[in-house]
């Protein structure tokens, strides 16, 4: 069997129960176990990196690989970033301008920027996943790298917004449905199987070395790169079709009780 040396976890719906939380003391011994292996713990998810980090404040030596892989960091490095250029970025605010009842995020390095004339209860929604988050009259005004676009669409719109979209962002930004109403808008060939890749060459660790745990759409490539990709027992059927393996549910903490079970029975 081969040696296990990275684990990764999406957040909402496969680490988080549906509250937004985690048994803390039962990951605290799993983490415990894991670094015992020298297994190093990552974080792979759509979310903003600061939000991520919030998390795991008692976990200095966790890397994240935050906005889709778009920045991969830790606490004291951060290992690969990219961003939308300028046209591509411009591109992308002219036509999800055009489209009725499209909320957007920018999604930048230092902040993530909505529209000034957003609604607080929106804007306090957002500001959930984006724990930086500004307002701002003009998204052509803002001065940052963008790593990615979120938005928000009625949810019995959101299989034809992302069809429209991936029509005329073709080659600009491949949009990604989240479920539940949530569009993100990623660079192209960006997403968390990406980000591995990079980070695996940083810590010279082979994917087949590695396990991941997701229940969206937005993890298929991520659990089909890992040696070993775990769906949770709510992820989607497609998510379940191409995993290796399954786990209990996000709200019966399946990654922390998959994980100590196999660390614990370990020979």
């Amino acid at each position: 069997m081969t040696e296990l040396k990275l684990v990764a976890t999406d957040m909402d719906g496969t680490f988080l129960n549906d509250h937004g939380t985690y048994d803390e003391s039962a990951f605290k011994e799993v983490y415990q176990l894991m670094e015992q292996r020298n297994i190093q713990f990552v974080v792979a998810s759509g979310n903003q990196y600061y939000q991520l980090q919030s998390f795991f404040t008692e976990y200095p030596k966790t890397i994240f690989v935050s906005e889709n892989g778009a920045l991969i960091a830790g606490e004291d490095k951060e290992y690969w970033t990219s961003h939308f250029d300028c046209e591509a970025y411009l591109k992308v605010i002219e036509v999800t301008s055009q489209i009725k009842d499209l909320d957007m995020v920018a999604c930048g390095k230092k902040s993530a920027y909505v529209l000034s004339n957003v609604s607080d209860e929106w804007f306090n929604q957002v500001n959930h996943y984006y724990t930086h988050l500004k307002r701002i009259d003009k998204f052509e005004n803002v001065e940052d790298e963008i790593l990615k676009f979120a938005s928000n669409c009625p949810d019995d719109a959101t299989n034809n917004l992302v069809s429209e979209l991936t029509e005329k962002l073709q080659g600009i930004g491949t949009p990604v449905s989240g479920g539940n109403g949530s569009i993100d808008i990623i660079q192209p060939g960006m997403n968390k199987a990406a980000g591995l890749s990079k980070l695996g060459k940083e810590l010279n660790i082979k994917p087949e070395e590695m396990c991941a745990f997701g229940d969206g759409g937005n993890d298929i490539e991520m659990l089909q790169y890992v040696g070993n990709g775990i769906a949770m027992e709510n992820a989607s059927q497609l998510v379940k079709n191409i995993a290796d393996t399954g786990t209990e549910s996000n709200n019966n903490q399946g990654v922390i009780s998959y994980l100590k079970n196999i660390l614990e029975n370990e020979e």
